[in-house]
């Protein structure tokens, strides 16, 4: 089962993804600038939303740097007495299992999914316990680790002293035992790795360390760009004082602004109608989790929707305010794996101007696009489902199943995928 999402949302004055030096996102598409939202600010979104939270509770990962310190709390609070300078030789023997790597290193993959599904960093630092590695797994995984390092210190103590001690010296007669043992220690908390969860399963991981199974997305994620050229502008920051009048001493202190900000204190945003797109394959999803089960995968699919709808980026809400919903979201399931993003339905960029509304022509754009290229290349059963409201309301040539809620739209998603895949299985 192969489930294809596209949306168009139009966004107020904002700056809901930053660059480097602190500007929204863009990049150059058609020949003009565009907005752009990367995939991982809107992935990291969808990981902590509360759709997400409601729908998989803690049964969702974290990524951090902090593996090793959470194994050595982990002894610390299972009653095994273990000495706090044995902890933290415990923690650099873990975080000796995560050496950084040259980017482009292995893997094979593209280096902005590194950044999101276990990006390499630059930090040298292993006093705090931390490997030089982003790590995504499910919080379990440290007292899993914590267990197995027990256990491997009760039975092979030779074995356990030369891992965390490197330079301890052994006997030849032993250099073979332990060096199974360790393998079969560290082994064991490879396996322990393969225990995913959902959004380890949805956005996939990527490390250069043997210690933890890297797992390939079961979803896709474009970064979202304008459907039309767009402006950055700026502005800065000035602030009054309140007591300013009560204490000024002449009429002109008791005026103007008490600071006046440029330079750094200079912000940035744009305004665009977004469109946004992504895909989820549920067969990986069910061999990821060892789900066979359509109705649960359809859940995770609408939970996937769901959250894909209502996220939205943080950044500079508290100054900017600018959260919308999309006004288009088209979903379309297959059980034919054949994705296909509809970017290019603006690759003319819409135009606005007097009498003319973005969101208006970026639908037209959209409906026109799809109606000749879908046509085209769709495979024979796809179903689609199509929430249209306001600006954006279309009626595709193509059969679809039109709703007027969101609720209405996850229903449909759930049900066309819980039927689809259980034909699929039959």
């Amino acid at each position: 089962m192969f489930v294809q999402i596209h949306m168009l949302q139009s966004v107020p004055p904002g700056n809901l993804n930053r660059d480097d030096t602190g500007q929204p996102k863009r990049c150059l598409f058609g020949g003009v600038t565009r907005g752009r939202i990367s995939s991982q600010c809107l992935k990291r979104n969808i990981r902590h939303s509360s759709q997400f939270n409601d729908a998989f509770g803690e049964d969702l990962a974290s990524r951090t740097k902090f593996l090793p310190r959470m194994v050595a709390d982990a002894l610390a609070v299972s009653g095994s007495g273990m000495p706090e300078e044995e902890s933290e030789e415990i923690m650099q023997a873990l975080i000796s299992k995560f050496r950084r790597k040259d980017r482009g290193a292995g893997g094979g993959e593209d280096q902005d999914d590194a950044d999101e599904q276990g990006g390499l960093s630059t930090s040298k630092s292993n006093s705090s316990g931390q490997t030089a590695q982003l790590v995504f797994f499910p919080p379990p995984f440290a007292s899993r680790i914590a267990e197995l390092t027990t256990e491997f210190k009760g039975s092979s103590p030779k074995a356990y002293e030369k891992f965390i001690r490197p330079k301890t010296r052994v006997d030849t007669k032993d250099q073979a035992a332990i060096k199974t043992a360790t393998d079969e220690f560290l082994h064991s908390i490879t396996l322990a790795s393969m225990e995913l969860t959902v959004d380890i399963a949805l956005f996939g991981r990527m490390t250069t360390s043997d210690l933890v199974v890297n797992v390939e997305a079961a979803s896709q994620m474009a970064h979202a760009i304008s459907t039309h050229e767009v402006v950055i502008e700026s502005d800065y920051f000035t602030a009054i004082d309140d007591e300013q009048k009560r204490f000024a001493t002449s009429q002109t202190e008791e005026i103007g602004a008490a600071f006046l900000g440029s330079g750094d204190t200079e912000t940035f945003f744009n305004s665009a109608v977004y469109y946004k797109y992504l895909n989820l394959d549920l067969d990986a999803v069910g061999k990821h989790l060892n789900i066979s089960d359509p109705e649960q995968l359809a859940q995770i699919a609408g939970a996937l929707v769901n959250a894909a709808i209502l996220t939205h980026p943080t950044g500079k809400q508290n100054g900017l305010a600018n959260p919308t919903f999309p006004e288009l979201a088209l979903v379309e399931t297959s059980n034919t794996k054949r994705p296909v993003s509809y970017a290019n339905a603006f690759l003319q960029p819409v135009e606005g101007g007097a009498g003319k509304n973005l969101m208006t022509e970026s639908a037209s754009a959209f409906n026109t696009y799809i109606n000749d290229v879908a046509a085209a290349f769709a495979p024979s059963d796809v179903s689609r489902v199509l929430l249209s409201v306001g600006a954006a309301s279309i009626t595709p040539e193509l059969e679809h199943q039109k709703v007027k809620t969101l609720d209405e739209l996850i229903e449909a998603v759930k049900q066309a995928c819980s039927s689809k895949s259980a034909v699929a299985s039959s």
